[in-house]
């Protein structure tokens, strides 16, 4: 009998480890797979993570490399570390739909000080204008500058996207954010859009004849920068 036990306990035992070590090789094989494919399942009722057709048939068109530079990389409140997290998903989602799209994420505060500053000039050039974010805490307050945006290039053409929604007044930022990961397919995609245009057109302001003064029509021509070749 105690033989008999002791035949039960081991094939128990040896039972165990099999199962264990199948699962492990399973476990194994997925992750492999997962390093040549990439998916996801959208078990939302609305399918709010699921790319729509036009972006679908979009992506499948393009022909040519396209090259996205993620600025919003670092040490920064949960929100914005959502932020990120929700536009690598959503930039891996358009990866999955063409094999020209690559993307890496980077930090423009690194370096040295002049490095830096020449970074934040040059962004600034390009319409970008750093977020500065008040951390509060029981004994000091600080402040964290953020650059919530992107720089998709297609064909040397480069177009900046803004991450993040304009923050109503009064408005919680976590609405802010929830906005703002919402809208991340639509700017992506609106951009590829844009940088895929052959032509663009060119505006033509006139001064002297009782116009907009320049100053009063900034804010236009800087919205209207990325739609045209170029204003005059």
């Amino acid at each position: 009998m105690v033989f008999l036990e002791k035949i039960k306990k081991n094939t128990a035992r040896f039972q165990a480890i099999i199962l264990f070590v199948l699962v492990l090789g399973i476990v194994l094989f997925i992750n492999i797979l997962g390093q040549f494919f990439f998916t996801s399942l959208d078990l939302t009722e609305e399918k709010r993570f699921t790319l729509s057709k036009p972006t679908k048939d979009l992506l499948k068109s393009v022909d040519d490399n396209i090259y996205v530079k993620v600025l919003l990389e670092g040490d920064f409140p949960a929100g914005f570390k959502r932020l990120q997290a929700s536009t690598k998903e959503m930039l891996d989602d358009f990866r999955g739909k063409t094999q020209y799209l690559n993307y890496e994420f980077e930090d423009p505060a690194v370096g040295t000080t002049e490095q830096r500053n020449n970074r934040m000039k040059d962004l600034k050039q390009q319409g970008l204008v750093p977020m500065v974010l008040t951390e509060k805490t029981n004994k000091e307050t600080s402040q964290k500058i953020v650059m919530p945006f992107a720089l998709v290039t297609y064909k040397g053409r480069t177009l900046p996207v803004n991450l993040i929604e304009n923050q109503t007044p009064g408005q919680n930022q976590d609405v802010t954010l929830n906005n703002s990961i919402s809208l991340l397919e639509y700017k992506f995609a609106n951009a590829i859009k844009k940088l895929r245009t052959p032509e663009r057109p060119v505006i033509l302001f006139t001064e002297g004849h009782g116009e907009l003064e320049k100053m009063q029509t900034a804010d236009l021509e800087r919205s209207l920068q990325q739609f045209l070749c170029g204003l005059v």
